[in-house]
């Protein structure tokens, strides 16, 4: 009877299931986003199994934390295949799973997260909705979604056209940042980095149409990565080519955006890189649409297609 009430795992074995949660937050950024999610999910499957036997409430706890890592994870990879609806159906088991470990920086990191989807898929009202209840959930909790929200919220309110908003919540999302850990300041999955901070700042004032400040922000965070580190680069780079589009250097924005597509390996060519692509073609003006490196760029988006979303 013991042993059906409680079935113990080995702590080294439970230590064996937390290393990956982490491994692929940190390798989102290197890894190709079909083999992240691949992993995820084959985690995930095997972890159900787990959670479907009788555990000691402390071990469920634990369980379910490294299931609503995993399922972010593959929440993640989602939104940078272009897959945003796939993406919002695991935030949300990732959100069932956080609400039984009782922590609200996990279920806040996982709305903000989710926020990313409408705020790159052309719906920053919704965006800011999400980032404000991320930020509310986290509450006086010091954790790294109370600097990383607001700095969401100020992007949002940017391309809404309430730049002086934008601004109040940057100053917000930057004293929010000076409070936190370093452990926090330093995990680029589940944590919020000075480079992303200095990246967010940038895109924010490139919105507001602030191109001193956006190109000395951006140049400082791309600054900050590695040359392997693909996603924010490429984001970052696509942020760069808005700014040049503000001052009316079309082309130049449009071969640069190029350059960073044919330059990026084909595994991190994703639909959301894609889709800022896109959002840069749109906004180029009418006396622009001519010119022969905004027809080459066009061509190029066109054909670039989406990756499939299973590793080989």
């Amino acid at each position: 009877m013991t042993s059906i009430l409680a079935t113990p795992i080995a702590e080294t074995t439970i230590d064996e299931w937390e290393r990956p949660a982490a491994e692929y937050g940190h390798a989102y950024q290197i890894t190709p986003p079909a083999g992240i999610l691949a992993s995820s999910i084959t985690d995930l499957l095997e972890l159900r199994a787990l959670l479907e036997q009788r555990q000691p409430t402390n071990v469920r706890a634990r369980l379910c934390r490294i299931g609503a890592q995993l399922a972010g994870t593959a929440g993640i990879a989602l939104v940078a295949l272009g897959e945003h609806h796939e993406a919002r159906r695991w935030y949300h088991l990732g959100q069932l799973l956080a609400e039984e470990t009782g922590d609200r920086a996990l279920r806040a990191w996982l709305l903000a997260r989710e926020a990313v989807i409408p705020f790159y898929f052309g719906a920053p009202a919704a965006a800011l909705a999400l980032a404000e209840r991320a930020r509310l959930v986290a509450g006086s909790t010091v954790c790294s979604t109370t600097a990383w929200a607001p700095s969401l919220e100020a992007r949002a309110l940017a391309r809404m056209g309430r730049s002086r908003e934008a601004q109040e919540a940057m100053t917000l999302a930057q004293q929010a940042f000076g409070r936190l850990s370093a452990t926090d300041t330093s995990d680029t999955a589940y944590g919020y980095t000075e480079r992303q901070l200095v990246w967010h700042d940038g895109s924010m004032w490139t919105t507001i149409g602030d191109s001193r400040r956006a190109q000395s922000a951006l140049r400082a965070a791309k600054d900050l990565y590695s040359d392997d580190e693909h996603l924010d680069r490429a984001l970052i780079a696509l942020d760069e080519a808005t700014c040049l589009l503000g001052v009316g250097e079309i082309a130049v924005a449009c071969r640069e955006t190029e350059m960073l597509l044919l330059g990026l390996p084909g595994g991190h060519r994703t639909g959301i890189v894609i889709s800022r692509a896109r959002d840069l073609l749109a906004a180029i003006p009418p006396r622009g649409a001519a010119m022969s490196a905004v027809r080459d760029l066009r061509e190029l988006v066109e054909n670039c297609g989406r990756p499939e979303l299973t590793a080989g």
